[in-house]
C-alpha cells in the first residue's frame, strides 16, 4: 500500500522554533540565488523576534510534521497586506504546496481582504507560481527592475557625456530641503494616483498615503535618505519634480521615487534630474570614500517613457519580476 503524505498548514509558534529554523535557513542562504535579494535575509533569532513582536506573520507547511514550506506577510507595515514570499524546499509538487499555503493565508485573511490590497513581489522563481495566483483573485503588473553599475567606466563616462539641454527659463534644479515635505508629497500624488503603481500600493491613491510614502523615504524607513543628493525642480521658485535617492547599504543606492507634476513634463526633466542626481552620487562617492557598487530603481516595464529615462542615464535592465496584488473586496476563489 502505497504511502500518503499528509499535509498541513500552521501559523508559527513557539513550539515550532527548533524544527522550523533549518528551512528557515535554507531560504536565507538561497534568497539572493533564487529570489534576487539585494541583501541576505535576517538571522533566524531575529525573524523569530520579528515574529513574535507582531511585526511578521508566518505560516508552515508541514509535511508528515516535517516543515518544508513557509509563507511570510505583514498587515501592519503600509495599508496594503504585504504577502513577502513563499518558499518551499525542493521542487516536487512545488506549486501544490505554495497553493496549500497561499488557501491558508486567504482563509486567515479574508476578512481583511475585503478592506485591504494584497501585494505580492513574485521574485525570482516565485514566477513559476504566477498562472496559479491567478485563480486566486490576483492581477500582475510586469516590473522592471533598473540597474547602473557604479565601478563601469564606460558606464560613468556614458552618464557625463548625455546631451543635457539647458533649463528652460524660470526652472532651477536645487537639492532637497524639509520645508519642501508637503510640496513633495503633493508631487507624488498628483504624478502616481492614476498610475499601475496604486494597484499594488494603495497609498499612491490619497495624499495622506503619499505623505506616508514620504515619511518612509526621508525618515530612513527604506533605507539612509540622502538629501544632499535629492534633486528637486523649481517652477517660478516653487517645487514641481522631485528624484530622490537614498542608501540600501554601503555599497547600493537606490532612486525610490522621481516624480514630476503632469503639466510640467515632457521637456525631459526626469532625465535630468536623474542625470544631477546620479553624477552629484559619484561625486559624492569618491569625495567620502564610499564603496558604492549600484544604483538602483524600479518602474513598470510597461512604462516606455520611464524605461526610456533609465537607460539614457546609462541604467540597463536587470531582471524584471511580476508584482502580484490581489484588489480589495474581490473573492479570491
Amino acid at each position: 500500500m502505497a504511502n500518503i503524505t499528509i499535509y498541513k498548514v500552521e501559523p508559527y509558534n513557539k513550539e515550532y522554533y527548533r524544527i522550523f529554523s533549518g528551512i528557515y535557513n535554507d531560504f536565507k542562504q538561497n534568497a539572493i540565488n533564487d529570489y534576487n535579494f539585494e541583501l541576505e535575509p535576517i538571522n533566524y533569532d531575529r525573524f523569530i523576534k520579528s515574529i513574535e513582536d507582531g511585526l511578521l506573520s508566518c505560516l508552515i507547511l508541514f509535511e508528515d510534521n516535517i516543515p518544508t514550506g513557509f509563507l511570510v506577510y505583514t498587515t501592519i507595515i503600509s495599508e496594503s497586506i504585504e504577502l513577502n514570499i513563499i518558499h518551499c524546499i525542493g521542487n516536487e509538487n512545488l506549486n501544490a504546496k505554495r497553493r496549500l499555503l497561499l488557501e491558508k493565508f486567504i482563509e486567515i485573511n479574508k476578512q481583511l481582504m475585503k478592506e485591504k490590497i494584497v501585494t505580492y513581489p513574485m521574485l525570482g522563481k516565485q514566477n513559476t507560481f504566477s498562472n496559479d495566483i491567478l485563480e486566486y483573485g490576483f492581477k500582475t503588473v510586469n516590473t522592471a527592475v533598473m540597474g547602473f553599475n557604479l565601478t563601469d567606466i564606460t558606464s560613468i563616462n556614458k552618464s557625463k557625456e548625455i546631451f543635457i539641454p539647458k533649463l528652460p527659463h524660470d526652472y532651477t534644479i536645487t537639492n532637497w530641503k524639509t520645508t519642501y515635505f508637503k510640496d513633495a508629497a503633493e508631487v507624488i500624488y498628483q504624478s502616481f494616483k492614476d498610475s499601475s503603481d496604486v494597484l499594488f500600493d494603495n497609498r499612491f491613491a490619497s495624499f495622506k498615503g503619499s505623505k506616508d510614502i514620504l515619511e518612509k523615504i526621508t525618515e530612513n524607513i527604506y533605507g539612509q535618505f540622502l538629501p544632499g543628493i535629492t534633486k528637486v525642480l523649481l517652477y517660478k521658485k516653487h517645487p514641481v519634480g522631485f528624484c530622490f535617492a537614498n542608501l540600501t547599504n554601503d555599497k547600493i543606492a537606490n532612486v525610490p521615487i522621481v516624480a514630476i507634476l503632469k503639466k510640467h513634463r515632457r521637456y525631459g526633466f526626469g532625465k535630468i534630474l536623474l542625470n544631477q542626481m546620479l553624477n552629484n552620487l559619484l561625486t559624492s562617492a569618491i569625495s567620502g570614500g564610499w564603496e558604492l557598487k549600484e544604483l538602483n530603481a524600479s518602474c513598470d516595464a510597461d512604462n516606455i517613457a520611464a524605461v526610456s529615462m533609465y537607460t539614457a542615464n546609462g541604467f540597463t535592465v536587470q531582471y524584471s519580476y511580476l508584482q502580484a496584488y490581489h484588489p480589495a473586496s474581490i473573492n479570491c476563489y
